[in-house]
């Protein structure tokens, strides 16, 4: 293509020096910290929703505060919550959490505000970032960026969800090194240099999705600020040595573990033929998150099956989205070897570096399509739309303008959506009801969403409403939406073995055996329906059937106490104190202190003096 055909960004690599006539950047940081704090101020008033119970409310690391901040160095991110396989290492965050825990408790309110304090942070780092890239007088190009990122509801699951924090300190720590770096790049400061490295580490421990500024990197230092080329150079090999070093860090604290297969129903693309479904479909979530981003309606919480439809490359969407990103890469090269430090260029390129990594394509990732796995990508993707419309809206004059009057008309009602829909969906992350409520009915074919929304509504709802009637009418309408997700997805164990409980708890055995011997077929390796069953026998008073099951749970999980507590129970009531007695000392002496062992060893020493 010729080059006079390309689009003209508004870079001028020997500009003419222009009058300045819009606010300082201290201003243009405050306002968008401003602009963060209207539209995400009503999640101040959510409560824990989603994942939030496994890195705070359960967590047991986290929940020791500042005694538990160690452990949290040691081990998995999800060691602390009830012992969870998980092959992530993620400490940052967790122990930002356990600091909070030790001096606010269980605070949601003060959760939220951290999570709008840091994204905040994300925000005008961001624009401090692509200011100092690129030319000075793009001082608006970058304000607009950053305008369009901060209010993008495509970023309410990372700020509206607590757990997110970890996606929130990487971008802004990655953000921080990446300045640092460029300082060093520009003056030799080699105290810069180690102070980029420590924000670089910093990141990859709050998570590990920053590898993809092993792209990021060069593209900046070898093509925009490219002065200096053995300082671009010290730059790239120090985030080599970073990686290195975290990812051997990671190794030795996970020593190897694998916390196994992903869940078909977390990422169906685990079951697909690689070219005929698996390779087609995962192109056509790519262009999924496109249209997001341009149209970001409706947002969803969760995207695993049956959600995303399995497709060929027959598919017109699959089409569409291959030619969409094969343009994008090709104009993304283009430009950046065309346009010495060309805007355009490094947005598509981060973009595409950004989504890269959770692609599905090469490597097969946990979740099949989620809105945070954008969230770093989000910048490239807003760097690119604003640097469209500055080219079509700019142009030059004696006085350097921070937003050209023209492209206001299309910013400021853009902006003025964003925030309406952001403001919306935030309150809709309120808690899990309304979440899942609303987000079922957005994906009425989600087995997870309705699995979720039941479980809220024969739990918590039900538990907290104080009307009889209209709690009958939450349980049965609880029970029919976890029926409705097992006719989604009939496989999922932990469907069934929630509807065992629920008909136990309403005095419903043969459905309750009915769902838990299913859970245990399609799961055999899990005490937890064993030891559910037994409870159904025991409600039946089968004492002994009860406890052959118990006596079965525990030999898969030997350190559960409440496996033993049961078998407790099951020898007083068919009147063995003695095995009792021996069953409920060994749970004390597993944990001390535990309240219902005690109950029971007061039970069970009332029933032997009876005697």
């Amino acid at each position: 293509m010729p080059e006079a055909q390309t689009l003209n960004t508004g870079i001028d690599t020997n500009p003419v020096v222009q009058k300045n006539t819009f606010p300082s950047v201290r201003k243009l940081c405050i306002a968008l910290a401003f602009v963060v704090l209207i539209v995400y101020g009503n999640t101040l008033q959510n409560g824990y929703v989603m994942d939030d119970v496994s890195v705070i409310e359960k967590n047991t690391f986290v929940t020791k505060g500042f005694a538990g901040i160690p452990q949290l160095f040691i081990t998995g991110r999800l060691e602390g919550f009830a012992h969870v396989a998980n092959d992530n290492y993620r400490p940052l965050s967790l122990v930002m959490f356990a600091i909070e825990y030790q001096v606010f408790g269980a605070n949601p309110t003060m959760s939220h505000l951290f999570n709008i304090l840091f994204f905040a942070g994300c925000v005008i780092l961001l624009f401090l970032c692509f200011k100092k890239l690129f030319n000075r007088q793009q001082t608006g190009l970058a304000f607009i960026t950053a305008l369009l990122f901060a209010l993008h509801p495509i970023h309410t699951e990372v700020v509206a969800n607590v757990k997110s924090r970890d996606e929130l300190m990487c971008f802004f720590f990655a953000f921080a090194a990446l300045i640092a770096f460029m300082g060093y790049a520009q003056h030799g400061k080699p105290l810069k240099l180690l102070w980029g490295a420590a924000l670089l580490l910093l990141s990859f421990l709050s998570k590990e999705t920053v590898i993809s500024f092993l792209a990021i990197v060069p593209l900046v230092f070898f093509f925009y600020q490219n002065e200096h080329k053995k300082r671009s150079l010290y730059v790239f090999t120090t985030t080599i040595i970073v990686s290195v070093v975290f990812l051997a860090t990671r190794a030795f604290v996970l020593k190897g573990h694998d916390s196994g297969a992903i869940p078909f129903l977390d990422n169906p693309l685990v079951n697909a033929l690689l070219f005929t479904r698996r390779i087609p479909t995962a192109i056509m979530v790519l262009g999924m998150y496109l249209r997001l981003l341009l149209i970001p309606y409706p947002l969803i919480s969760d995207y695993s099956y049956n959600s995303i439809p399995s497709v060929g490359f027959g598919n017109i969407a699959v089409l569409a989205s291959l030619v969409v990103y094969l343009l994008l890469i090709a104009t993304g090269i283009y430009r950046l070897i065309k346009r010495p430090k060309d805007p355009l260029a490094f947005g598509i390129l981060f973009f595409l570096s950004g989504i890269a990594l959770f692609s599905n394509i090469i490597v097969l990732v946990y979740s099949e399509m989620a809105e945070r796995l954008v969230f770093f990508a989000s910048a490239g993707f807003c760097l690119g739309i604003a640097t469209v419309l500055w080219a079509l809206f700019f142009k030059p004059g004696p006085q350097l303008q921070l937003v050209p009057r023209k492209l206001l008309f299309i910013i400021v009602p853009l902006s003025l959506a964003f925030a309406a829909l952001t403001i919306n969906r935030n309150s809709e992350w309120s808690s899990n009801y309304s979440l899942f409520s609303t987000d079922a009915k957005k994906s009425p074919g989600n087995a997870r969403l309705w699995h979720s929304l039941g479980y809220v509504l024969l739990t918590t709802e039900a538990d907290e409403e104080p009307d009889q009637a209209a709690k009958n009418r939450l349980i049965h309408e609880g029970i029919a939406d976890l029926q409705k997700s097992i006719s989604i997805y009939p496989g999922n164990f932990k469907v069934h073995q929630d509807l065992g409980n629920f008909f136990r708890g309403l005095q419903q055995y043969d459905s309750a055996e009915v769902h838990l011997k299913e859970a245990i077929r399609l799961f055999p390796e899990s005490p937890v329906a064993v030891s559910d069953l037994g409870f159904v026998y025991f409600s039946e008073q089968k004492y002994r059937e009860a406890l052959a099951l118990s006596e079965a749970a525990l030999l898969k999980d030997k350190q559960n106490t409440a496996i033993i507590n049961n078998m407790a129970i099951c020898y007083l009531q068919m009147k063995e104190y003695d095995s009792a007695l021996i069953m409920v000392n060994k749970a004390l002496l597993m944990e001390p202190g535990n309240k219902l062992s005690l109950d029971y060893k007061s039970l069970i020493n009332k029933g032997k003096s009876g005697n």
